[in-house]
């Protein structure tokens, strides 16, 4: 795989990542998603860009796609936890916590990019 694909992958996982997770709640709870038309779809989508572009722009530092693995499973995994258990239901200022998700994933998704980074530097010198 190109880093270029893996740019991709990573886009597309995290634009559909927030829906795909509440799947196993049942459509009661995919629907506190996806029932808020045109404006709701845009606001989760841009707010959620901030975590998979972070791990876009941390892979321009990379040479290799496999160090994009870390950054990712942990933001990733970060992200799909704190969508899959908010309730948006449980109180009138929950959908704030959209807001706030992607921003607080950026720390588990820094972690990784560093680790990620020394593991493709490594890698880099072991072949030089």
């Amino acid at each position: 795989m190109t880093m270029r694909k893996a740019r991709w992958f990573v886009a597309l996982a995290g634009v559909l990542l927030p829906y795909v997770v509440r799947l196993p709640g049942g459509l009661d709870w995919l629907q506190q998603y996806t029932d808020v038309g045109p404006g709701g779809w845009l606001f989760l989508g841009a707010f959620n860009a901030i975590a998979w572009g972070a791990i876009v722009l941390a892979s321009l530092f990379y040479r290799r796609p496999s160090s994009l693995l870390l950054p990712s499973v942990l933001g990733f995994g970060f992200l799909a936890y704190a969508h899959y258990s908010l309730d948006l239901s449980a109180d009138a200022q929950a959908g704030v916590a959209l807001v706030f998700i992607p921003i607080y994933a950026l720390a588990p998704i820094a972690v990784g990019a560093v680790i990620g980074y020394v593991i493709d530097r490594a890698r880099r010198s072991d072949q030089a």
